[in-house]
């Protein structure tokens, strides 16, 4: 959701005319509090101030969080003269919104990040653009200040990759003035990295369940990270977890699910025997579920008939089975 908010008439005019263009809800002078704002700035995904950039930086200060989590937020000058990008501006899309209102308004755009000034690739920019987890963030200021620096960051990448012959300073293998690293996976490594490696997780496992009724959480939740341990899988990088209709309420699954912020998926019943005898079918769980297979079944359909990358894994009351989605290539 998009929120506009004005203190003049001027700004009224203004953020009506976005508001008519792009969408979204109009806050009026009256509701410029701190409550207000703070509700918003929780749940939006863009905040345009159509007002003084030193008000907007003072209300939202006590706000900030992450660069994760906070939304993109962009200030307007009521003259119409200038449109600035002044948080999230890649991960939060607020450059390129930057770039769609000014060109609306007819204004200049105002964007200051250094990578954009310069004509340099943005990682964060490049896991937006491709639905990638940022694992580790902290490492980013590394991989983009060595690119401003001139040196070469090694992109390692399990996914096909297209537009590296924009940005020379890119290679897919370790240079002499390589000044860190950039992994596109979703396996974890074990060797220790001797540059400062970015991990960039894509969206593309999926996690099929089953469980006995009432299974504890905690026992269900050292299964699955065993499991991940095990198989060398990101939890980043994980999609969904599926299971059956039956077990769309049992308590340690959608526990699982919120802890790791995994969302849920049902595979119906008919799906699941429509297979036939692609997976190994148990007379146990046929007996119970009246289905062959559920973690299986349900990892292969919800991965969209994807990549079966285990087969069904066995623990105290608890089966899991990976799949992995098709994706398309990474495009810099």
């Amino acid at each position: 959701m998009t929120y506009y908010y004005y203190l003049t008439a001027a700004g009224k005019q203004i953020s009506e005319s976005l508001q008519q263009q792009f969408g979204g809800v109009l806050r009026r002078k009256e509701e410029f509090t701190d409550a207000t704002l703070a509700q918003d700035f929780r749940s939006a995904e863009l905040l345009v101030f159509v007002l003084a950039t030193g008000i907007a930086v003072r209300k939202l200060a006590p706000l900030l969080r992450t660069k994760c989590t906070d939304p993109a937020v962009l200030v307007v000058s009521q003259d119409q003269r200038y449109v600035i990008s002044l948080l999230s501006g890649h991960l939060g899309g607020a450059n390129d919104w930057t770039r769609k209102i000014a060109a609306f308004l007819h204004a200049e755009p105002v964007i200051t990040t250094a990578t954009d000034l310069q004509g340099q690739l943005a990682f964060d920019e490049v896991a937006k653009n491709n639905h990638l987890a940022i694992e580790n963030i902290s490492v980013l200021k590394q991989i983009s200040g060595a690119l401003l620096n001139g040196k070469s960051i090694w992109l390692q990448s399990d996914l096909p990759v297209t537009g590296t012959e924009q940005y020379p300073q890119i290679s897919f293998s370790e240079q002499a003035n390589s000044a860190g690293k950039v992994v596109i996976s979703d396996r974890t490594q074990t060797r220790l990295e001797t540059l400062p490696t970015l991990y960039l997780r894509p969206k593309d496992l999926v996690i099929g369940v089953g469980c006995k009724k009432s299974i504890p959480f905690v026992h269900l939740e050292t299964c699955f990270l065993s499991f991940l341990e095990t198989y060398q899988y990101a939890c980043d990088s994980i999609k969904a977890m599926a299971t059956i209709s039956r077990k769309q309420a049992e308590p340690a699954i959608l526990q699982l699910c919120e802890t790791y912020h995994i969302p849920l998926q049902i595979v119906p019943d008919a799906d699941i025997r429509a297979c036939g005898d692609l997976f190994e079918a148990s007379a146990f769980v046929q007996q119970v579920t009246g289905l062959p297979s559920v973690s299986e079944a349900c990892s292969y359909l919800a991965a969209g008939k994807g990549t079966i990358l285990t087969r069904k894994v066995k623990y105290s009351g608890v089966t899991l089975a990976a799949s992995r989605c098709e994706l398309q290539p990474i495009v810099l």
